[in-house]
């Protein structure tokens, strides 16, 4: 039997213990949040994310995260740039016993300088909002339909939508990981904003090939990662030549304790031969704590 005294000695030893944890798991991100800042949003969709393993049917799930915020930083003794920023995130999925339905949609809308109308500038209004239906998701091949709707106005993309479908083909499946390849067709419409050409919107439509190939992988208890790759490729008659398009996602999740774990992520797209001349390749790296319980 322990005294009080005692007792309240071991409390203070274990919450000691907790706090020197905490502080260098604190420490430790906030080093890789200092090693990896966040480079320009590249709006890559990794439907894998949002897909559910569980065998049950019968039942909704999702998640949803909704962020505001007003801040301003010096561009001048007497001139401050004032911002106001939207974040919206909601996803969701039925699964049923043959079929699975998922809903994905993202939307981030930046303003600076909101409370002046000679100086307000929209930096970013970017979004998505994807749907997508797996039949007969439980055979090794199974069949997808999807469309979707996107703008990032930032880039210069005022409207992109898509429609399609194809199968997917379970490669590898297991307790610590899975590893899927899929292919179809889609017809994509976009419109751009030429930057050398002011109120002019350049318009095409075009018939695709997609192709994905994505994987999970349990590395061990405290680590695990997962990604995806597509490939898409159409025909421009406008030009007479393919246009290619080239993006991925990957992230990796470090399980800190019980509770809190780091997540990275990385994600890019190229194309070859842009609608107008925009860049080429573009990137986003972002880093975070997820907190599990």
């Amino acid at each position: 039997m322990f005294t009080p005294q005692q007792k309240l000695k071991l409390k203070i030893s274990k919450l000691e213990a907790f706090v020197k944890k905490f502080s260098f798991a604190f420490a430790t991100v906030g080093a890789l949040l200092c090693l990896f800042p966040k480079g320009a949003s590249a709006q890559i969709l990794n439907i894998e994310r949002s897909r559910v393993d569980r065998d049950s049917a019968g039942y909704f799930t999702g998640k949803g995260g909704l962020s505001f915020s007003m801040f301003n930083r010096n561009a001048g003794k007497d001139n401050p740039n004032n911002y106001l920023q939207l974040t919206f995130n909601g996803d969701v999925a039925y699964i049923a016993e043959k079929h699975s339905y998922l809903l994905l949609n993202y939307y981030n809308y930046l303003l600076v300088n909101y409370d002046s109308k000679e100086l307000r500038n929209t930096v970013a209004s970017t979004g998505y909002s994807h749907f997508r239906v797996n039949f007969m998701r439980k055979k090794r091949l199974s069949y997808e339909a999807f469309t979707q709707v996107q703008a990032d106005k930032a880039r210069g993309l005022e409207l992109r939508t898509l429609a399609g479908g194809g199968v997917r083909y379970r490669l590898l499946s297991g307790d610590d990981g899975s590893v899927y390849f899929g292919t179809g067709l889609m017809h994509e419409h976009e419109e751009w904003e030429n930057p050398d050409m002011e109120q002019q919107l350049i318009v095409s439509d075009l018939f695709k090939s997609t192709n994905y190939l994505s994987g999970k992988l349990k590395l061990n208890e405290q680590v695990s990662t997962e990604g995806i790759a597509y490939y898409q490729v159409g025909h421009d008659k406008t030009i007479d030549r393919f246009r290619n398009r080239i993006s991925g996602d990957i992230s990796l999740q470090v399980k800190l304790t019980n509770v809190f774990s780091f997540k990275t992520n990385f994600n890019c797209v190229y194309e070859d031969k842009p609608i107008v001349p925009v860049t080429r390749f573009v990137y986003s790296i972002s880093n975070g704590i997820q907190v599990q319980f």
